[in-house]
């Protein structure tokens, strides 16, 4: 969903389940506590633009599966 949680200013951890197939436009974007975000899905097909985009703020760590890896790469 296209900015589902943009600007949000409480968020700090994310999973996106394992049956997500796409994720939204701006849908993470303005987050700045926003620190982690683990994706358990291996259908995940399309991340937005910007989804994640915020200027300034914490560092971003993304896990992803080990089998899924090079396909995010």
């Amino acid at each position: 969903r296209s900015k589902a949680f943009k600007g949000n200013k409480k968020i700090k951890k994310v999973t996106i389940g394992k049956n997500v197939k796409t994720i939204g436009a701006n849908a993470f974007a303005g987050c700045k506590k926003l620190k982690n975000v683990r994706i358990n899905s291996k259908k995940l097909k399309k991340v937005g633009k910007k989804a994640f985009y915020r200027k300034g703020g914490k560092k971003l760590t993304i896990k992803v599966p080990k089998k899924s890896k090079k396909k995010y790469l």
